[in-house]
């Protein structure tokens, strides 16, 4: 069993998300940061079960009342397990009654913790994984219960691998050209792939950037909106849609992120600077 002391700031519970379903007005959630998710997942792999705690900013205290095995990945956090400082992308091994305590994100926004276990939780069209009117719970709450059934597989606990992290600390997004780029004038086009671009807001449906390109308010016929389109307002805002995004929309989609650079994007704050180059 495991129990929630303190939620942390913005915790949710992912899998891989929900496919299938966006025709009924429903997104496929999902981790923010799949590379993030997928390490957690390839450290403590299994085949069916992939659930991770998604940390946002602050991640959670859990009293552990049973003995598990876990892992951190993503955003390097100040986590201790019974007051010992803890390591990312490590398997560690947490005795009955110990306390795990998920602090501030040092270094991106989001972290992941994986068990090695079966988490008893709600599956709502095939998916475990979090969202407001869906799940009965959008959010990690004080004083929650998950019942947990390790898997009977032992992992080695002694596993440890090194990985690639610079995608938590770069600034440039790889994309490619989007269905109305060509809609935009040459001049535009360089604009957007010549400056920087400052984070106004973030949240798991997307992040808006400003941008000093403006385009037409007509009216455009709504077209289908998936992670990773970046969308230009008529104002010059870069709505780029994330995990949680709406199913359909009628700015221009001027830019397309790949997975690499969605998780790259899912890990900048507010305030920071995001520029894009396109690959083929």
């Amino acid at each position: 069993m495991i129990e929630v002391v303190s939620p942390g700031f913005f915790t949710t519970i992912q899998d891989e998300g929900r496919y299938g379903y966006r025709s009924l007005g429903i997104p496929k959630s999902g981790p923010m940061d799949e590379l993030g998710f997928e390490m957690a997942n390839i450290l403590l792999f299994h085949p069916t079960y992939k659930s991770v705690f998604e940390c946002t900013m602050k991640g959670p205290t859990l009293v552990l009342h049973k003995p598990l095995q876990f892992v951190l990945t993503g955003g390097r956090i100040n986590a201790k397990l019974d007051n010992v400082r803890l390591r990312m992308n490590k398997i560690y091994n947490a005795k009955k009654g110990d306390i795990l305590s998920l602090g501030k994100v040092e270094l991106g926004l989001r972290t992941y913790l994986r068990f090695w276990g079966k988490l008893t939780l709600e599956n709502v069209f095939n998916s475990v994984s979090y969202y407001p009117q869906i799940t009965s719970q959008s959010l990690l709450q004080k004083g929650n219960i998950f019942e947990i059934t390790p898997f009977p597989e032992i992992p080695n606990a002694n596993a440890h691998v090194r990985v690639q992290t610079d995608y938590l600390t770069s600034s440039i997004l790889q994309v490619k050209a989007g269905p109305d780029w060509f809609k935009l004038s040459p001049k535009k086009q360089q604009k957007l792939l010549t400056q920087q671009f400052p984070i106004r807001s973030q949240n798991r449906m997307g992040y808006q950037v400003e941008s000093p390109v403006k385009c037409s308010a007509d009216s455009l016929k709504s077209q289908i909106v998936i992670p990773g389109m970046v969308q230009l307002s008529p104002s010059g805002m870069l709505l780029i849609a994330t995990a949680d995004c709406q199913v359909t929309g009628g700015y221009l989609q001027v830019l397309i992120l790949n997975k690499d650079a969605l998780s790259t994007l899912a890990q900048k704050h507010e305030g920071e600077k995001i520029s894009f180059v396109i690959v083929k």
